[in-house]
C-alpha cells in the first residue's frame, strides 16, 4: 500500500495587535537562493558603474599613483557594498533589496510587521555566520597548501531546514523571516460619501504609514462597512481607531468608523496607489 505524504506547510499565521489573523507564505531556501544571487549581481553592477564614473570623469588624470588609488577605492566600495548593500536597502525599501523585489519577496518580523533598522543590521551583519563552512581548495598538492575560498552556506540551509519559518541564523537573531509578497489589493468600489472624510484625512501625521496587516485590516473593514449599522460600525472600528485616535492626538470623541474611512481615503482614494505592500 502506498504512503500518503503530508506536503510541506509553507504557510504561517500570525494574529496581529488589532485580532485579525492573517496567513503568510513563506520563502523557502531554494526560492530565496536566486533572489541572492540577483543582489550579487546587482552589487556587481554597482562596482562596474563606480568604474565607468571613475574613468570617464577624468579623476585619474588629476591623481597621481592613480592605479593605486582607483584599487583603493574598489576595495572600500566591495567591504562598503558587502556589509551594507542589504542593510541599507531592507531598511530603506519596507524589507527588500533589489533582488527580493524581483522576485517578490521581503522581510518582515515574525508577528508580521515591517522590520526596522536594527533588524536588518542584525540580519545583515550576521550573514557572515550563515556562509560557513568553506570548501577547501588545493593550490599546491606538493606543499600542502591549501586555500579556503568557496563559502558552502551549509549553517544557512541546515538552520532553514530546522526552523519552520525557514528562518537563518540572522533571522534567528533578528526576529525576522522572508514571505513570499503579496499584491496589494483593496476593494475598488468603495464610495465614502461622508463630507467630513477629506478634512479629517488631513489631520493625519504626513509621516504615518501603515504597516501591511493594518492596510489589509483597513481594507477588510471598509469592504463589509456597507452591511454594518452605525453602531456596529463604531464597534468594530474601535479595534483599530482607539489607538490610533490617541497616537494622532485627536480628540477623544472622534468617531472611529469616521477615522478610518479618512485613514482609507488619505491612503488609497485621495493618493496615488503605488506597487506593493
Amino acid at each position: 500500500m502506498e504512503t500518503q505524504r503530508t506536503p510541506l506547510d509553507l504557510n504561517v499565521s500570525i494574529t496581529t495587535p488589532e485580532n485579525i489573523q492573517f496567513v503568510y507564505h513563506i520563502a523557502g531556501p531554494f526560492r530565496r537562493l536566486p533572489a541572492f544571487l540577483l543582489d550579487i549581481l546587482f552589487r556587481y553592477l554597482i562596482l562596474f558603474g563606480l568604474f565607468l564614473v571613475i574613468i570617464f570623469s577624468g579623476v585619474l588624470q588629476l591623481i597621481p599613483f592613480s592605479g593605486s588609488v582607483v584599487l583603493a577605492i574598489v576595495i572600500v566600495f566591495v567591504f562598503l557594498l558587502s556589509w551594507f548593500y542589504g542593510l541599507f536597502l531592507e531598511a530603506w525599501m519596507n524589507g527588500q533589496t533589489f533582488g527580493k523585489r524581483v522576485l517578490g519577496l521581503r522581510v518582515v518580523s515574525i508577528d508580521g510587521r515591517p522590520i526596522n533598522a536594527s533588524q536588518a543590521t542584525i540580519r545583515n551583519f550576521l550573514r557572515i555566520a550563515d556562509i560557513f563552512p568553506f570548501a577547501p581548495i588545493v593550490i599546491d598538492e606538493d606543499l600542502g597548501t591549501i586555500a579556503y575560498v568557496i563559502p558552502t552556506f551549509l549553517v544557512t540551509l541546515i538552520c532553514m531546514l530546522l526552523t519552520t519559518r525557514f528562518q537563518r541564523v540572522g533571522d534567528l537573531a533578528a526576529g525576522t523571516m522572508v514571505i513570499v509578497n503579496e499584491r496589494h489589493w483593496f476593494p475598488t468600489s468603495i464610495v465614502l460619501d461622508d463630507p467630513r472624510v477629506a478634512p479629517l484625512s488631513e489631520e493625519i501625521p504626513a509621516n504615518f504609514r501603515m504597516s501591511p496587516s493594518l492596510a489589509k485590516t483597513l481594507s477588510l473593514y471598509v469592504e463589509k462597512r456597507p452591511s454594518m449599522t452605525p453602531e456596529k460600525r463604531e464597534e468594530m472600528a474601535a479595534w483599530l481607531a482607539t489607538p490610533l485616535i490617541k497616537k494622532f492626538s485627536m480628540m477623544q470623541d472622534t468617531s472611529n468608523d469616521l477615522l478610518l474611512c479618512s485613514l482609507f481615503y488619505r491612503d488609497f482614494l485621495r493618493a496615488p496607489v503605488h506597487g506593493q505592500i
